[in-house]
């Protein structure tokens, strides 16, 4: 039983008539192109090598058609030509090209299937990024801290940007928000800040961390990215809900990551407002006196001079200490958020 190896085939490309050197006739002579082939089993893989003889059909004699194939009468029939062409090499060379086509080709991104748009994060922070077209997207400043939401039309997937002012490093700004995303309806949700890995991330060094827990009796996972800029802390979070949403909601990230950059500097806080000084208080006239029936009043409480507005106070800064707006004073961080006078 043939398995592999060279195997030889016959192929009767024409015919004529030719007086054959071994029986003497003047008999029909066909003209057969010897194929010498590799093979595997019954799989005719490429043809290697061909001879071309003639065959005399009376007696079988076979001899190298070269010398006598001028004289051959054909009767004006065409002989066919031989060609050694790996006819059976082509399923496998398609094969092999479409695995190059494949291994090549770059691998399916999240583009492939959303379409993203510029878009900028102000007035919340000067920021600039790129998200889903078809995403929704708002602002918040009525209430602190302000924030930058970008959700899908189910609110399966929603990436939140934060701006915070009160955290004085990368870990305690972690440490104090890595739960903002979280509610009564979440289980499982780590006591303590989970591990955390350095990344970069809007041209600056941050940490990010992960965690998955229980959302409505559904698998969620949040992943939130921490870093500063001038100053002013940030948290950039992605909360999907629902493992369907996990690999989504990773491809988003990345994309968005990747196009975050800031467009400005910070906003500084105003600078405290000059203190009242001691001679802005009234005090009573020396030429005064009570009159006969007047009662005696209490002491007077102090109170500041006409135009002068108590020192306001506003959000400590995260790092080291950023000018303020207003004056030549310096914003400094104090442990109650208010700046030192």
């Amino acid at each position: 039983m043939f398995v592999a190896g060279i195997r030889s085939i016959d192929r009767v490309r024409g015919g004529g008539w030719l007086d054959c050197p071994n029986c003497h006739e003047h008999a029909s002579q066909d003209v057969v192109d010897e194929m010498r082939f590799l093979a595997l089993l019954g799989y005719r893989f490429t043809p290697f090598a061909r001879r071309r003889v003639l065959v005399c059909r009376r007696c079988g004699f076979r001899r190298p058609a070269e010398a006598e194939m001028p004289v051959l009468n054909t009767g004006g029939r065409r002989l066919q030509r031989a060609w050694l062409v790996p006819v059976g090499l082509l399923p496998f060379a398609v094969l092999a090209a479409g695995t190059l086509f494949v291994v090549n080709r770059h691998p399916p991104s999240i583009e492939d299937v959303l379409s993203f748009t510029r878009d900028t994060a102000e007035p919340v922070a000067p920021v600039s990024l790129r998200r889903p077209l078809s995403w929704n997207a708002s602002p918040q400043t009525d209430s602190p801290p302000p924030s930058y939401t970008v959700s899908d039309p189910t609110q399966r997937m929603v990436i939140t940007l934060r701006r915070i002012t009160d955290s004085d490093s990368l870990a305690q700004l972690l440490a104090n928000h890595y739960m903002d995303d979280n509610g009564i309806n979440d289980s499982g949700v780590p006591t303590s800040t989970p591990a955390t890995t350095t990344v970069k991330i809007a041209g600056t060094t941050g940490l990010t961390l992960h965690f998955t827990y229980t959302s409505t009796g559904e698998p969620a996972q949040t992943a939130l990215y921490a870093f500063f800029h001038d100053g002013i802390g940030y948290t950039l979070s992605y909360v999907a809900r629902g493992q369907a949403q996990f690999d989504t909601l990773r491809a988003v990230s990345d994309t968005m990551n990747a196009s975050l950059s800031f467009t400005g500097t910070e906003t500084p806080a105003p600078c405290p407002s000059p203190s009242p000084s001691p001679s802005a208080s009234p005090s009573p006239s020396t030429g005064a006196s009570p009159s006969p029936g007047a009662k005696p009043s209490s002491s007077p409480s102090p109170s500041l001079a006409v135009g002068v507005t108590p020192s306001p106070t506003f959000p400590a800064f995260a790092t080291s200490p950023q000018p303020c707006a207003g004056g030549q004073a310096t914003a400094i961080p104090s442990p109650s958020g208010t700046p030192k006078p």
